[in-house]
């Protein structure tokens, strides 16, 4: 009996020195994994540190992210549209391809990058895609620049409360069938399929409207109302200020885009607010989008 109520005795203390060595082997296993976390931290900015300091390294992180991201943004059944008879000699863009940047384009897209404080490289492909859409359907290319701006702040992925969507605020199930060559209803939040749908769709309410105002009018949905409650003249006003940013003077025109906030921001009456925008003098959008119907309500049916 002694030796059993030995041997029980032992395995306890083994039992007890086993539980001591896991627990030891548990706490080393969680002490490593954070030094390796730190570890890998440091690496990381360090790298980071050695990129920014590094004017080759630089330049090269500069030439790799653009493609990537127009890589992803070009939808395949664009590319093709991009190609059209005023456009034999160019190419259209295409997954990992440099976009094209000309002085004009390189300038609104700063305007518009810090504008509405979305990322340079972006905002440069999205540049590029409106005007290759106004090349492909006889339109401005900066009142396309300037719709994106007052429908969508230039975020590709805004919805409206009525279901509008993407940069230009397209109202996807009623122009579900102009999708489908882009890919389907999902293409909406492609930018550069939204682009193309919206571009179409604004140069033929324009078309039908007799003028660029009562486009805009139809665009917004207001066309059996009186008026379009101003979206029209923040539209004309910003592309002003893209007209102007474009010719490369970047700083007057955030300066005038401050001005219209501020002016905006205002408590003014109802009748003074929805006065037509003078150029570069009286406010554009503020970044809300907060009239973004997408050109898209009964007035856009095709």
């Amino acid at each position: 009996m002694g030796q059993a109520l030995s041997s029980s005795k032992v395995y306890r203390v083994a039992a007890s020195h086993l539980m001591l060595v896991a627990r030891d082997i548990a706490t080393g296993f969680m002490l490593m994994s954070r030094v390796v976390v730190t570890l890998v931290g440091c690496v990381t900015l360090i790298s980071a540190a050695a990129v920014y300091s590094n004017e080759a390294a630089r330049s090269r992180f500069a030439e790799v992210v653009p493609a990537m991201f127009a890589g992803w943004l070009t939808h395949p059944a664009v590319t093709a549209e991009a190609v059209h008879s005023g456009d034999a000699g160019r190419e259209p863009l295409a997954a990992g391809a440099e976009v094209d940047v000309v002085p004009e384009q390189r300038n609104v897209t700063r305007y518009l990058a810090r504008r509405y404080r979305v990322a340079d490289e972006a905002v440069r492909v999205l540049v590029s895609a409106a005007y290759r859409a106004g090349e492909a359907h006889s339109l401005d290319p900066l009142l396309i620049l300037a719709v994106m701006a007052v429908e969508s702040s230039m975020n590709p992925f805004a919805e409206s409360a009525v279901g509008a969507q993407g940069l230009m605020q397209v109202m996807t199930r009623v122009h579900a069938e102009k999708f489908e060559p882009h890919g389907g209803d999902l293409a909406a939040l492609d930018p550069v399929a939204n682009i193309m749908v919206g571009s179409a769709i604004l140069q033929d309410l324009i078309k039908r409207g007799g003028s660029v105002e009562r486009g805009l009018q139809l665009y917004v949905g207001a066309g059996n109302l009186p008026d379009d409650g101003g979206y029209g003249g923040r539209v004309l006003g910003e592309r002003a200020r893209i007209e102007l940013a474009a010719t490369g003077k970047v700083e007057a025109a955030l300066s005038s885009a401050l001005r219209a906030d501020a002016a905006r921001a205002d408590l003014r009456p109802a009748s003074a607010a929805q006065a037509p925008e003078a150029a570069l003098t009286v406010p554009a959008s503020t970044p809300s989008g907060s009239q973004s119907k997408g050109g898209t309500a009964a007035d856009q049916t095709a």
